[in-house]
This record gives C-alpha cells, structure tokens and sequence, in this order.
C-alpha cells in the first residue's frame, strides 16, 4: 500500500517541474542532463521557488544541481536556476535555520574576487571568480553571479534586485525592538586594526568609526551594579540612586592617537525606545589597545538603567555611529 501512495506523490512532484518550465525549450541536451534530480533532498522546496519566481515574472528554463551543496554546515543543498533574466544559485538550510547571521567577507585581487565567510551556520568554504551579489532570505542565499549566463540584457545587480524584490519579506510586527543586525556584507577594519572576532559578534560602521556588536543584537546577563557601586567609579558630578546594568563599549576611529588624545573626545549617549527610563550614564572615556599601542581604541563604560530596547550613540568629533540593542536578563 506504500507503493501505491509514493508513486501517485513522485509523479506529481515531476508533474510541478515539467509545468513550471514548461514556458521554455531550453532545458534540454546538457542542460537537461544536469537538471535537479526529483530524489535530490532540496528538489521539492527548489521547485517551490521557481513557482515564486514564475509568479514574480521570471521565466525559469533550468533548475539545475549546483556545486554549492556543502558549502555551510547544515546546508540541505543548492540549486542553479537558469531564468530569462540570468542566473543564479540558492543554497537551502532546514526551514528551522537562517543566515541571518551569516556575512560575508569580500576581497578583491586584480579582476579576481575571493569571498569568504563568518557567522553562523559556519562555513570553511571559499569562492573565487567574477564579482557576485549574494541576498540572504530566511533560510535561502543567493549567489548571483555576473557570469552565469541566461538572455537577460540588465546587469547582475539588476537582476540581484529583481531577486530581492520577489522574495523579500515584510518586517516582522511582533519585533518590538528592531536591533542592529549584522549586514550580509561585512565591514572588516582597516589594517592593521584588529580583524578577528568571535562567531557570534559582528564588526560595525566605517573607516571613521567603528565597534563591535552581537549577532543577535542583544546584551544577555550584563552584571547590575549597585547605586554605590557606580559612584565608587565615578567623580563627584554623578550621584547614582539605583541599581544600572554596566557595560564596557570599545570603538576604534582610523587614526586616533592616544599620545596626543589621551582623553578621546568621544560622547557616548543612549535612549530607550520601547518604555520610560532615566538617561544614559557613562563613565570617564578612555583608550587601550590589543598588542599595538600605534593603532589604539577607545572604551566607555555604560550604565543602563533598565532592561529593554536601547538606541546607543557614538560621537567621534562629529563622527556618529548608532546602533539599537536589546537589554535582557
């Protein structure tokens, strides 16, 4: 009785491809030979794509297997479409996954371009060829590449946005607070600053200034001092009444000397978005550096006064750089 239900399923799995490119004869000879194969374990979410971009307006005339299947831990596989408007690879985790908190991490040598990756899933992959847009959605990336040949005439960012547009998703109105979240490229610090940093941190801003913040965009389990605690840190200007959560925020500005600046001229401001509380305070700022005393960094010390959604600003000599963080237990 198996066999009877299997085999009605199997054919109208195959019945979707045949019809979803059906509106094109290029899938044939080695294009056809190279299709996904039905037992492939991302076929059927594959072709659940295509029909989205069918329906978006793209033709699709090839879903084929691509040689980006293991690319990340975790991935399901991958697949190359082929459309009219050029074409591109999608890599699959489990629906339960996303690379949301994955970046990648360009450089370019000559007319050659390496890209590697940080975050999570993790990956020890490299890719290395033409320059490439990638577009992350819930749990599918993008490759598109500028050589991955289809009859559109646009470009690869046009088509990069064509591909956007049709599978972008609505901002969830559940969030209540809408944390800086890592950008899919990746900011990587001029050398000889400090490149390196843990899988579950992200760099963020620009040559002029820049800090590091947490992939999911929230401080867990900040330790909560005492109103007397504060104030043992503090000059006499700063008379704290109750208990803040602190923290230490280091920022890095290109250039900065702290043999001329020993004092950085940096303002540390912070506000609550998502209820009332006391402004933030902070502490003396003041410098350090990792194991070259030639390229230092900033730090402030932060009090926040209460848990919840907090929008945290920089100021270098009118440089800002400003991020949303969420406070927790």
């Amino acid at each position: 009785m198996r066999l009877c239900f299997a085999l009605p399923v199997m054919l109208l799995i195959a019945s979707m491809q045949s019809s979803l490119l059906a509106q094109s004869s290029d899938c044939t000879g080695k294009a056809a030979q190279a299709q996904l194969s039905s037992i492939d374990p991302v076929y059927v979410d594959a072709m659940n794509l295509a029909r989205n971009l069918i329906d978006y307006g793209f033709i699709v005339k090839c879903v084929q297997a691509s040689k980006w299947g293991n690319l990340f831990d975790d991935e399901e596989g991958a697949a190359l479409y082929r459309t009219d408007q050029g074409g591109f690879d999608v890599l699959f985790l489990p629906k339960a996954e996303t690379f949301d908190a994955v970046q990648v991490v360009e450089q370019r040598q000559g007319n050659l371009y390496l890209y590697s990756f940080r975050g999570t899933p993790y990956s020890s992959g490299r890719m290395e060829g033409k320059k490439t847009d990638f577009i992350r959605s819930a749990n599918l990336l993008f490759l598109v590449w500028s050589d991955v040949g289809g009859t559109g005439t646009g470009s690869v960012h046009d088509l990069a946005a064509s591909i956007e547009a049709a599978v972008s998703r609505s901002p969830n109105p559940s969030d209540s607070c809408p944390v800086t979240k890592s950008p899919l490229m990746a900011f990587i610090p001029p050398s000889p600053y400090p490149t390196e940093l843990s899988a579950d941190s992200f760099w963020f801003g620009m040559e002029n200034l820049w800090t590091s913040l947490p992939m999911d965009g929230t401080w867990k389990g900040l330790p909560l001092w005492s109103a007397a605690e504060q104030a043992e840190n503090e000059d006499d200007s700063y008379r704290p009444t109750a208990s803040a959560f602190r923290n230490k925020l280091v920022w890095w500005h290109e250039g900065y000397d702290w043999r001329t600046e020993d004092v950085p001229n940096l303002t540390v401001t912070g506000r609550r978005l998502d209820g009332p509380a006391p402004p933030l305070p902070t502490e003396h700022d003041n410098n350090g550096w990792t194991d070259d005393s030639h390229h230092p960094f900033m730090v402030t010390g932060i009090f926040i006064p209460t848990l919840g959604c907090w929008e945290i600003t920089g100021d270098y000599k009118g440089e800002r750089l400003t991020f949303l963080v969420l406070v927790t237990q």
